[in-house]
């Protein structure tokens, strides 16, 4: 297939464009100041997300015009845009969590309506014949996954490398599910983010910002339910490759709803955040991140391909040490 040698190029374009908006970001106001609840302890030019987003919408047109992508799935991925939107406008200047959180739900809505009809999945199955249930869980899912990749961005290199890692990873599975057309897009989303972790290593030079991470969530949130309406990846697969994000993300916020914090407001108290200040250094923790990944969660995900009949068991098994982990790193509680 040619067209996966358009993962090049687009990297190529991925990483000029993150260096034009980090030469624009000051005349822009995409600058993020350091304060109590960031990671960070200098001004840091913010937006480079944008080459993300851009770079995959090049892919998603070319995916589209090849004939991989149909128009209801197009449509369905396109209305990332909006979200994006939402996000770099977050980025210039403060949005109320409230009207964050009802552009984002309209999104999901529309996102959804493109999609049709999504299948019973395992975790569903007691809820024979309902298709409203299965509606409001996956809305809820998607929502859940645009925000918890917000979230989770707050480190140099950690969001983007979890992009790469799950684009390529998703991408070898659909490839050899030949669901091409999701295995393309994977792809080229994993080539738009790796163009941007060329600047955003550690010691980051511009950050992701919301325009990026929630673009990134939603997308990989719509993917991930096309790949299973595709029958072409399970549920299961998905949630191990975001299980590091998924299991960070959710206890941390668990944590402080427990103990009367406000959820929505930002916080330095995430595991990896955390592991960041404990271990002194932002590489070390990308690079175990990555490691995890790679050595522990990718297996599992593949696993859960070979024996789909396992899938609940076997994501238990993968994620359990996660949450252990989180737990040893005080996820949801500022440690010094």
């Amino acid at each position: 297939m040619s067209e996966a040698f358009l993962a090049v190029p687009l990297f190529l374009i991925s990483v000029l464009v993150t260096a034009i908006v980090l030469r624009l970001a000051a005349r822009a106001h995409l600058i993020a100041m350091p304060g109590d609840r960031s990671s960070h302890h200098t001004p840091t030019p913010v937006g480079g997300g944008l080459a993300i987003v851009g770079t995959y919408f090049i892919g998603l047109l070319i995916a589209l015009q090849a004939g991989f992508t149909p128009i209801s799935e197009f449509l369905a991925l396109a209305v990332s845009l909006v979200v994006a939107m939402i996000g770099l406008i977050d980025d210039r200047r403060h949005v109320d969590f409230r009207l964050r959180l009802i552009v984002q739900f309209v999104a999901v809505f529309v996102a959804l309506a493109f999609i049709g009809d999504i299948p019973q999945s395992v975790i569903l199955s007691v809820f024979a014949d309902s298709s409203v249930v299965v509606w409001i869980v996956f809305s809820l899912a998607l929502l859940w996954m645009t925000n918890l990749y917000n979230f989770m961005d707050g480190i140099d290199g950690f969001a983007g490398i979890q992009a790469c890692f799950v684009g390529l990873a998703a991408a070898g599975m659909l490839f050899y599910a030949e669901d091409y057309g999701l295995a393309l897009l994977c792809l080229f989303l994993a080539s738009g983010a790796a163009g941007f972790l060329v600047w955003n290593w550690p010691p980051a030079r511009i950050f992701m910002g919301d325009v990026g991470s929630g673009f990134i969530g939603f997308v990989l949130g719509v993917t991930a339910i096309l790949s299973i309406v595709h029958e072409s990846m399970s549920l299961w697969s998905w949630v191990l490759l975001m299980g590091c994000f998924i299991v960070d993300a959710t206890l941390t916020l668990l944590r402080r709803v427990a103990s009367g914090e406000r959820w929505y407001q930002a916080h330095c108290s995430h595991a990896f955040q955390n592991a960041a200040r404990k271990f002194a250094g932002h590489e070390r923790i990308v690079t175990g991140l990555l490691l995890i990944n790679v050595i522990w969660l990718l297996p599992m995900a593949v696993l859960t391909t070979i024996h789909p009949e396992y899938g609940v068991y076997l994501t238990a098994i993968g994620l359990i040490p996660l949450v252990i982990l989180a737990l040893w790193l005080d996820a949801g509680k500022v440690s010094d």
